[in-house]
């Protein structure tokens, strides 16, 4: 009976130092991705610092991403007044979907917007 509590508490401690080896290695990770000004270079970051630092790094990226969306509808908003407010017909739209229409398209990653080229790659770059 002792060999076999010996047995599963060796288990335990294997999967316990799994957890607490990928735990770390994230927040190491997490650490190496955020930039220099949340980063205090003199001191070793401990996990707390490190996990507060990307949080505000994070909630940063939100706010700058919520603000770009913003002001991609007031510049939408601005050229549609400028053409007029003229909407495109369904052809143009089919067009401008699959990147073939002439001139920048606008593409969507990860809630983030992008200008790209318009042609025959069909807006990938």
């Amino acid at each position: 009976m002792n060999e076999k509590r010996r047995r599963r508490r060796e288990s335990h401690n294997a999967v316990e130092r799994r957890r607490r080896d990928n735990i770390n290695e994230k927040i190491q990770e997490l650490s190496t991705l955020l930039p220099d000004i949340y980063v205090d270079s003199a001191n070793k970051p401990n996990k707390g610092v490190i996990l507060r630092k990307s949080v505000d790094y994070i909630r940063h990226l939100q706010q700058l991403v919520s603000s770009q969306a913003t002001r991609n509808q007031e510049l939408e908003a601005q050229l549609q007044a400028k053409n007029g407010g003229a909407s495109s017909t369904g052809a143009e739209d089919a067009n401008n979907a699959n990147g073939s229409g002439p001139g920048p398209q606008l593409q969507q990653d990860f809630g983030m917007m992008r200008i790209v080229s318009g042609g025959s790659n069909g807006g990938q770059n």
